[in-house]
């Protein structure tokens, strides 16, 4: 069995320096970001949290959550209600420290920040860059990927390639070429991986999309209506369009219903949106065809791999899929 002197023999560092960092006051010590590391990464490496949890008592423990400073299509009141339900099933108690960063500057983020000041983080990491950055970053890092999957840490993700097929297939059964994808990226579709997903898939169904066809605008209502008004200014009017959340949808609905442009009557409406959307989409005047992922499931399990990730109980990174769903209204089935 491992002990603080393994740990700091490991280190190159004292016993002192170690009882520091394994007891979050490496900073009220001046214990340097690098030296605090090299400790946590021997701890981990010799199983020291492991094998002696009185280290860090569950009342110490801290989350993590890396959240982009503007962000869609995750909340942070969602991973606020995931936090509370879990508290309550798992009655343990932690604390949850939210570090905000800017698009591109997530590696930085989490380098910048003590590895003492967290016993386990959940990275939500929407641009592809950031998500290839975040793979730059030390294995031994506690960390875990929300809606995402990675090579080196725990991750949460949503297997929605399924639920495009059969959308796909629907709409090559009805025949549909003129579609319009209305988007929250830039139009070369790389930093989206669902629209990516989207696009290939369409294409093996004989579907191909041009560039042309994939409108970028913000992921905000206005966004949407933006878009819409390029769908008027069409001289050939799309038979479906895709928006790959439903912020955007909501957007460009009222302003085409004003403008005699009305779904389903004057073409198909899919979106992708999240689940817990799902009583209101189905409300919606049209009914809102879409694919819906379980956000608040997918931040729920982020937290139970926290927490053993805290405990010191993964051997190694693990990874969970959840499932995507499909919705269809009457318009949009065959």
């Amino acid at each position: 069995m491992a002990v603080m002197k393994d740990v700091a023999k490991l280190a190159g560092v004292s016993i002192s320096t170690v009882s520091f960092v394994l007891n979050g006051t490496a900073k009220e010590h001046k214990v340097a970001d690098k030296t605090a590391q090299k400790v946590l990464c021997a701890a981990r490496d010799l199983g020291y949290q492991l094998n002696a949890p009185s280290v860090i008592s569950p009342s110490q423990l801290t989350i993590a959550l890396f959240f982009p400073s503007v962000s869609l299509s995750a909340e942070v009141n969602l991973f606020a209600s995931a936090m509370e339900r879990q508290i309550q099933q798992t009655d343990t108690p932690f604390n949850l420290l939210l570090c905000l960063y800017e698009r591109g500057q997530l590696e930085m983020r989490i380098r910048n920040l003590a590895p003492s000041a967290y016993t386990a983080a959940i990275v939500v990491a929407e641009s592809e860059s950031d998500r290839n950055a975040l793979e730059k970053l030390p294995n031994t890092l506690p960390l875990i990927l929300f809606n995402g999957t990675s090579r080196n840490f725990c991750s949460v993700s949503c297997q929605t390639e399924d639920s495009i097929r059969q959308a796909a297939q629907i709409i090559s059964a009805k025949n549909y070429h003129n579609i319009v994808i209305l988007s929250g990226v830039q139009p070369d579709c790389s930093e989206d991986d669902t629209l990516n997903q989207l696009m290939i898939i369409l294409h093996q169904q004989g579907i191909p999309i041009s560039l042309q066809q994939c409108f970028s605008t913000e992921n905000s209502y206005q966004g949407g209506a933006i878009a819409a008004r390029r769908i008027l200014n069409l001289s050939e009017k799309p038979e479906l369009v895709i928006t790959m959340n439903t912020t955007l949808a909501f957007g460009a609905i009222p302003l085409l219903a004003r403008n005699d442009f009305i779904f389903t009557q004057q073409a198909e409406l899919l979106s992708f949106g999240r689940m817990e959307d799902r009583n209101h989409l189905s409300n919606y005047i049209p009914s809102i065809s879409f694919i819906g992922i379980p956000m608040s499931l997918i931040a729920e399990d982020c937290f139970t791999l926290a927490l053993r990730l805290a405990r010191g109980e993964l051997k190694a990174a693990e990874h969970v899929r959840c499932q995507s769903n499909l919705m269809l209204n009457a318009s949009f089935t065959i």
